[in-house]
């Protein structure tokens, strides 16, 4: 049995595939106004239910994405050798969570947003450290993403 182009979104890429769903609903509700008749379903809820589906998947891979700075800067530039060990399979573990999460549709906005979730990752370190740490990131996006 082949696969729809949808079906292979949802396999491939679930953020972009809640994206389109969502616009697919709201599109057919809107051009077809006999659909709001039915009364057991609450359109407007569940398109926002699917976005917000898709909107949890890319808050989950920044948060990852914000951890493995942490931890790639603490074996950077925090001086307590005994800890590196944990700190690299905290890294590790990490960017094996990102590789079940990212979606590809997802790396424009992370490309955006890169600079604030660095400082973001700064921010921290330096506050538990009580280091500076560089202003620009030493790190590239595409080295962080699997």
């Amino acid at each position: 049995m082949s696969q729809t182009l949808s079906e292979l979104t949802y396999e491939k890429d679930y953020h972009q595939w809640t994206i389109e769903q969502a616009q697919a609903l709201r599109e057919l509700v809107n051009t077809h106004q006999e659909l709001k008749q039915l009364k057991t379903l609450d359109w407007d809820n569940i398109i926002e239910e699917i976005e917000a589906l898709g909107r949890s998947e890319y808050s989950a891979v920044t948060s990852l994405l914000m951890r493995q700075i942490e931890h790639r800067l603490k074996i950077d530039y925090v001086p307590l050798p005994e800890c590196r060990n944990k700190w690299k399979s905290e890294v590790i573990a990490f960017k094996k969570n990102l590789k079940r999460k990212f979606a590809p549709s997802m790396k424009p906005k992370l490309e955006k947003e890169f600079s604030e979730i660095y400082q973001d990752a700064v921010d921290i370190v330096e506050a538990e450290y009580e280091i500076d740490l560089p202003k620009q990131s030493p790190y590239r996006l595409t080295d962080l993403l699997p």
